[in-house]
């Protein structure tokens, strides 16, 4: 392994230019030109025109789900599932998972009940949720957190015990295949982000996608205002469309993705490899019987045997022109709107709490590279054999 003289002790940056945890695809200009030049040509820019049309058939069709309703964002996307099930009351989640989860509970009126996660798959656990369970509780809303598959059977256990509806939040985890099922397909509902931060994305967008297509007419009424016809309007909806635009965009870069998926699993694996045998950085084992789509890489950073907490590492790597991510910090429970909630004492989440101090997830895209992936990798190898004198040139106290 080449010797790497970190940058915060007089070496130079592994990299010239900033690496971040992700670079959004850019599609093939001439074939989305053409696409957004068709939309010119028919002056239908929004409304679920043909392009959104296409895009949902293209992708309910690759997904192998009953149906997709496509939206302008995972955020609405999950509140109009949300209101469609017509959920009362309390819901199950997870505090590890992206603000937009919880805050879609409680913009439609629902209080969120946190329970605990599994620290092997950083996803809510059955047995937690199964502890908050009141005579209040309509729903399970579970995370596939970094596309990570969710205790699906267990779920369904306990939604069958207690007659509840069960959502995921599918955002991380598009393609992905498990126990012989596509992900959309286990559960009520589930929701996808097509946020450019993904690797399929539209730049802003979403879909909620499910093996039961009766769904599909009551969600597109409800993403239109509710309206049913010119003459009727049942209930209360939201502006919740996707543009032709968009749908432009999602058609074309769609074949890029797939590879993507590719390429970000052999760097997966590389990194797997490579890390395997430092000190103090445990990697999650992949679901057996799963097809992941390797979105993200997450890593755990044991301090006691690294020599670095998760937050000097990340620090240091900056130095390093690496910008990983502290997902999932802090935890939803402790946002102010949500701290007081009974179940979100920390007391309640220890697991939550302790990997929320722990896990970084490293740059994971194509672009990057073998040679990008290894160079990563010895800046955590060097960080780890410094690690006192990283701490010092840090001046961070000792488990801060």
């Amino acid at each position: 392994m080449r010797r790497h003289t970190l940058a915060l002790l007089g070496g130079e940056p592994a990299f010239e230019e900033p690496v971040y945890i992700t670079k959004a695809l850019v599609p093939d200009e001439a074939e989305f030109a053409a696409r957004v030049h068709s939309v010119f040509e028919a002056t239908w820019f929004t409304n679920h025109g043909k392009l959104v049309r296409e895009l949902e058939e293209e992708l309910r069709a690759h997904l192998h789900v009953g149906f997709l309703a496509a939206f302008c964002n995972g955020t609405t996307a999950l509140q109009v599932a949300l209101r469609g099930l017509k959920l009362r009351g309390e819901v199950i989640t997870t505090p590890f998972t992206f603000p937009a989860t919880i805050h879609a509970l409680h913009w439609c009126g629902l209080t969120p009940v946190f329970a605990d996660i599994d620290p092997r798959t950083y996803n809510l656990d059955p047995a937690s949720a199964a502890g908050v369970v009141t005579g209040d509780t309509s729903a399970l809303l579970p995370v596939h957190c970094f596309g990570n598959p969710c205790d699906v059977r267990g779920f369904d256990a306990l939604a069958a015990e207690y007659g509840l509806k069960v959502v995921y939040d599918a955002a991380h985890a598009f393609g992905v295949e498990h126990l012989g099922r596509p992900i959309g397909c286990w559960g009520d509902l589930s929701i996808l982000s097509f946020h450019a931060t993904k690797v399929f994305h539209t730049a802003e967008g979403g879909a909620v996608i499910g093996a039961d297509a009766s769904y599909y007419d009551d969600l597109a009424m409800l993403r239109n205002f509710a309206i049913v016809n010119e003459d009727e309007v049942r209930g209360t909806g939201v502006n919740g469309k996707l543009s032709e635009i968009h749908a432009a965009l999602g058609l074309t870069i769609l074949e890029t993705a797939l590879r993507e998926f590719d390429l970000r699993g052999r760097l997966s694996e590389h990194y797997s490899a490579r890390l395997a045998d430092v000190e103090g950085v445990k990697i999650r084992a992949p679901e057996e019987d799963t097809t992941h789509n390797h979105s993200y890489f997450p890593i755990e950073i044991d301090e006691e045997r690294f020599g670095l907490s998760r937050d000097e590492v990340n620090l240091a790597l900056r130095a390093e022109n690496i910008f990983a991510r502290k997902y999932f910090f802090p935890l939803c429970s402790e946002n102010e709107a949500y701290r007081n909630h009974p179940s979100a004492h920390p007391s309640r989440l220890p697991h939550a709490h302790r990997l929320a101090t722990r896990i970084l997830c490293l740059p994971n895209y194509g672009d990057l590279g073998i040679a990008g992936a290894d160079r990563i990798v010895e800046s955590l190898v060097a960080l780890h054999e410094s690690a006192p004198l990283v701490r010092s040139r840090l001046g961070a106290p000792r488990g801060s």
